[in-house]
């Protein structure tokens, strides 16, 4: 997938969180229907749903999730990454 395909790929899933958010309803999972997603992909979609909620409906960032970054926690829950 070139880059300009990856960057309307990105906006579209995005795009889909964010007003499957809004109307309360449910997805199929990323990874169906994008299989070959990177870490840094997924990133960048969860960025386009928040920007989204920044820009379309006047939401704030407050605060932060900090992820699961204590190794010891990650081995125990069978994760490698926060």
């Amino acid at each position: 997938m070139d880059d300009a395909a990856r960057r309307h790929k990105i906006e579209q899933l995005g795009d889909e969180l964010f007003d499957a958010l809004r109307a309360r309803r449910t997805l199929t999972p990323l990874t169906e229907r994008w299989p070959d997603i990177r870490i840094e992909d997924a990133y960048h979609v969860s960025l386009r749903m928040v920007n989204r909620r920044i820009e379309d409906d006047g939401e704030k960032v407050i605060g932060k999730k900090i992820g699961v970054t204590s190794r010891a926690v990650q081995e125990m829950l069978g994760v490698f990454q926060p």
